[in-house]
Order: structure tokens, then sequence, then C-alpha cells
């Protein structure tokens, strides 16, 4: 469901000693490609050196002298959203190091970061896809907070598509997305779900959340579509608050929540006098 930072990770690193020569550390760089040496004292971690360090280093130096403590460790376990957090936050770290027990098994640069979420972006929208919205829904309940699903059906976009073109369609696409961020508020997050569906996560409570879909209901009604195509959408909403600490699984939360959502906004496309449906979760089945 996310994409966890151990998914991710470049495993071609050798382990050093402090005392290693940095000819010796060149030599494996240039021979072998290893772009990343974790340097220990004992059984400490001191530092790292990657190519950055290497190159221009003096071949008569010893590790310790070339090391950089610029890196940060992380638990395997954490979705690349959160790599992104913490680069974002760390503007002079170069690297992650990434841990499985307490030991070294990969590493994440920015460069492997950016081309993981360059695969999380949708082409034609630019809106991040679903793992973005399953990561901050997940965040959500993990600290306790509102998770609200507003899911967006195009209404008849198969019908769209096949009278006015693909060209069209893709251009209307484009224009709901853009209308969706700019209504976006503060604490909730858009995605391009599927085909012609977005979903939107938000930290507020359920009446806020049906608010803001009227109100994207409004906007799109009111936008001039290409060749004024009547566009509009039908929208399904869910979601919870946790309070206690009973629940399971968060990933099996989530995936309700989104299958509520998603039904809901199928029922609302059945009912034209409806097209905003909220539907409750119950939590003691997942709990």
């Amino acid at each position: 469901m996310m994409t966890k930072a151990f998914d991710i990770i470049e495993k071609n690193l050798m382990k050093v000693n402090v005392l290693d020569g940095t000819r010796k550390i060149q030599d494996v760089f240039h021979e072998e490609g290893i772009e990343c040496f974790t340097v220990y004292e004992e059984d400490r971690l001191t530092g790292v050196i990657t190519k950055n360090e290497l190159i221009g280093a003096h071949p008569n130096r010893i590790v310790a002298d070339i090391m950089s403590n610029k890196y940060i460790c992380a638990d395997h376990d954490i979705p690349v959203w959160k790599i992104e957090e913490i680069f974002n936050l760390n503007e002079d770290v170069d690297v992650i190091l990434i841990e499985k027990e307490h030991e070294v098994v990969g590493y994440i640069t920015r460069t492997i970061l950016n081309i993981e979420l360059g695969k999380h972006i949708d082409l034609l929208t630019g809106l991040y896809k679903s793992d973005y919205m399953f990561y901050n829904t997940y965040n959500f309940i993990k600290h306790r907070k509102h998770a609200t699903i507003i899911f967006i059906d195009l209404n008849n976009f198969g019908y769209i598509n096949k009278k006015y073109g693909h060209i069209a369609g893709d251009t209307i696409l484009k224009s709901v997305a853009d209308i969706l961020k700019n209504n976006l508020k503060q604490n909730s997050y858009l995605c391009r779900y599927a085909g012609d569906e977005f979903a939107i996560v938000a930290s507020y409570c359920i009446e806020d959340s049906k608010i803001l879909a009227e109100n994207i209901i409004k906007a799109i009604k009111s936008y001039p579509f290409l060749n004024d195509i009547p566009v509009s959408v039908s929208i399904g909403i869910t979601g919870c608050k946790i309070q206690n600490n009973k629940l399971r699984s968060i990933s099996t939360l989530i995936n309700k929540l989104v299958n509520v959502a998603s039904l809901a906004s199928t029922r609302a496309k059945k009912d034209i006098s409806n097209l905003v449906i909220v539907e409750d979760v119950e939590i003691d089945e997942i709990a």
C-alpha cells in the first residue's frame, strides 16, 4: 500500500574502519562501483563516505580524515514520504542510512529518493498518486487526528471521451485537478486515485469535509470547461477518529475507509438529487 524505505534502498555499500587508508577505499570505489561506505570505530558507527568525499581526497589520508557526519539513520519500514520529510528538514544531509534490527542494510540519497518520488506523480495532472494519500491518512490516524476520505468521481466520463475525444477528456481531467487544488484547505492532501477518480484526505470532521465537497461541486459546475462540455462529479465521504490504542492495523482501516468512500461515490452517481453521500465506518469491526 505504501512504498517503504527498504523498497528503494541501494544495497551496494561497504563497511570500513576509521583507520583504513583512503587509497584502499578509492580503489574499491573505482573497481567495484561502491559509492557509499559506512565508517566504524570497533562496532560503533562514526561516519559515512560517499563519492563526494572520495573525489579529490588525498590517497595517503586515513578514512577518519575524510569521512562525513552528514548522514541520518532511519528504520527500513518507514514510508518514502517520511524520507522526503527528513531530507527537507536536514538540508545538509547527503545520505540516509537505512537500518533493520540495528544493522545498516542500505542507503538512500536525494537522487534515489527523487527518482522514486517521480514514479508517484501522475504525468497528466501533476498530482501525486494514491500512495501519497495513503501515507497522509496513516499519519492522521497514527496521531489520533480526524482522517476523512473524500472520493471524487467524474460523471459520464466514458461518454465524454467517446463523444468529444480523449484529448478533450485529458483536458477536462487537468482542469478538474486544478479546481481541486484551488479548493484544498490546510491539512488536506489530494491525489489522482485512478482514471477519472480523485481523492482527498483531510484532518477535519465529516461535516467540514461535506462543506468542502459541496464547494467542489459548485466550483466544477461553474467552471468554463473546454467547448462548454458539461462536467459534474459525484462524491463519497467517510472518516474516523481513533480514540484509543485498540486498533489492530492502520493499513486495514485505511483500506476500509477508501473502499467505503469509493462505494459511496458510486451510489451518489445513481442519485442525481444527492451528489454527496456520507457513509460511516464501523471501527469496532477493525479494532
